[in-house]
């Protein structure tokens, strides 16, 4: 059996994920393995969709409907990580490299208020 098929993605969780391939990346498009949150695993199709991080606080201030996260024990973050909401995107559980740890239900919230923002859903 493959080894994607055995693990298990929740929702909360932090996973390195390999977000594009080799020349795949666009534009201001995250590029090559990072750390997402997951927001909604399906598992009928084997896609969860994610938020990307990155540790480039520079985009905190370049980019609205961002978040700083705090590393911590919980979340096996190693640097101050922002989560980028407006680069959401469903991908297939394959990409899925390594579970990192679990986000805080403070810090969860708060991201689904700005996602929230984001597309409007109020």
């Amino acid at each position: 059996m493959e080894r994607w098929r055995r693990f298990q993605i929740k929702r909360r969780e932090i996973w390195d994920v390999k977000l594009s391939y080799p020349g795949e990346g666009v534009g201001h498009e995250e590029r090559f393995p990072h750390p997402c949150i997951v927001i909604k695993y399906n598992k009928f199709v084997d896609m969860a969709t994610i938020i990307p991080l990155t540790s480039n606080v520079q985009a905190l201030k370049d980019f609205p409907y961002t978040h700083i996260i705090n590393p911590n024990t919980s979340n096996g973050l190693t640097n101050q990580s922002i989560v980028m909401i407006y680069q959401v995107r469903s991908l297939s559980k394959q990409r899925f490299l390594r579970k990192k740890g679990r986000v805080i239900r403070d810090n969860y919230d708060k991201i689904q208020t700005i996602f929230k923002d984001y597309f409007q859903l109020y």
